[in-house]
C-alpha cells in the first residue's frame, strides 16, 4: 500500500495519544528538522531519501533503514512529503548530469522539466505570444508554475 499521507497537526495528535508522556514540543521540533532536511536533499547514510517521521524521532534514516521493513504498509509520512517524492519521479536532477550537457528548465529543488509535457491552456492558443520566440521561456515557466491550478491566469497575455 504505501504510506499514508498525514499533516504534521494530525500526526502530533496521533502520536501524543499513544505517547502521551512525550513532549508536543520537541516532537513538533523534531518533525519540522526533519522535514526542512529532507527539503534541502538530506538523505539517509544508505543514499535513500528520509523518512521524515521516522527521522523526527531516530535521526535522519529511511524507512527501510529506521524500521528493518523493506516497504511500509499503512505506516504514516508527511503529506508534504509524499507529494515531493510523487512529483520527482522518473525525473533527472541536474546534480547527476554531465555538466557540460546540461540545458532546459529546471525546478527550485533541481529536477528537470519536461516542456513536452505542460499542458498548453486554452488560453495559450488566442494569445499573440504563443508562437513569439521571444516569449517562449516566460509563457513556459507560466504555463509550468500554473499546471497543477484550477484556473490558468497569465498577465502577459494578448489577444490574438
Amino acid at each position: 500500500m504505501g504510506f499514508i499521507p498525514i499533516s504534521i497537526d494530525q500526526y502530533v495528535k496521533v502520536y501524543l495519544k499513544s505517547n502521551p508522556t512525550f513532549n508536543e514540543n520537541e516532537l513538533r521540533k523534531g518533525l519540522q528538522s526533519a522535514l526542512t532536511n529532507y527539503n534541502n536533499g538530506i538523505t539517509c547514510s544508505c543514499g535513500a531519501a528520509i523518512w521524515v517521521i521516522g527521522s523526527a524521532i531516530a535521526g535522519n534514516g529511511c524507512f527501510t533503514c529506521i524500521t528493518g521493513e523493506s516497504y511500509p504498509t499503512d505506516d504514516y509520512e508527511i503529506d508534504s512529503a509524499i507529494k515531493k517524492k510523487e512529483s520527482n519521479k522518473g525525473k533527472r536532477h541536474i546534480d547527476d548530469m554531465d555538466k557540460t550537457k546540461i540545458s532546459g528548465f529546471f525546478t527550485d529543488d533541481g529536477y528537470e522539466i519536461n516542456v513536452d509535457l505542460i499542458p498548453k491552456p486554452a488560453l495559450c492558443i488566442t494569445c499573440q505570444n504563443v508562437d513569439n520566440p521571444e516569449e517562449e521561456i516566460l509563457c513556459t515557466l507560466t504555463r509550468h508554475d500554473q499546471k497543477d491550478d484550477e484556473n490558468f491566469n497569465c498577465f502577459a497575455y494578448r489577444k490574438k
